[in-house]
């Protein structure tokens, strides 16, 4: 049988991920990563009708970064022979875990100075877009200030693909305007 260009037909109880065709595996992935930004968000919004706006952050902060040591590194880097240990390797992590720096969610532009030295400035970020237009500063400065989910999550990133690689934040939020870049960070080999 032909590659399925989706799964409209009839149901089969021996559908794979393999049978279907290159399209619709990248749909399925947009939906995924979408999902899975979804999930987070939603976890997120439960905890904080339970507690404050920094305990929800704190405890967000920890299970994200569980999972991404434990399961979203290791899975992601096997699953597509991720190997290496400079800036380069870092950047190419980026561009496929779930809620990755790519075209269509997360976007962002890559300014790569030598395989141990980079830029990345992004230009699109729902998250930070839903914060600013509901005014939630809190959550702003949680996720992207100091300290904040972000720093972390980039740092162990660095952390898991050489302890030697630092970040460091040129500009996050909060902006002045939406025509501001949402944020820029330095990655280099020290």
């Amino acid at each position: 049988m032909g590659e399925l260009k989706d799964y409209s037909g009839e149901w089969r109880s021996d559908v794979n991920f393999e049978d279907f065709s290159k399209d619709a595996l990248v749909r399925l992935l947009k939906a995924y990563q979408r999902a899975f930004v979804g999930m987070s968000g939603g976890y997120h919004s439960v905890n904080m009708e339970r507690m404050s706006a920094e305990e929800t952050w704190k405890l967000d902060t920890e299970a994200y970064l569980r999972q991404l040591r434990s399961f979203e590194f290791p899975l992601v880097a096997k699953a597509m022979n991720i190997q290496g240990n400079d800036v380069l390797t870092l950047l190419k992590i980026f561009q496929v875990v779930p809620d990755g720096a790519r075209e269509g969610y997360y976007e962002c532009q890559w300014d790569v100075k030598n395989n141990n030295h980079a830029i990345l400035t992004f230009t699109k970020c729902p998250t930070l877009f839903l914060y600013e237009k509901r005014g939630e500063e809190k959550d702003i400065e949680c996720l992207c200030g100091p300290g904040g989910m972000e720093d972390l999550a980039f740092e162990a990133y660095c952390e898991l693909v050489n302890p030697n690689i630092k970040c460091r934040a040129l500009k996050r939020p909060p902006r002045k305007s939406p025509d501001e870049i949402c944020c820029q960070w330095e990655f280099k080999l020290e």
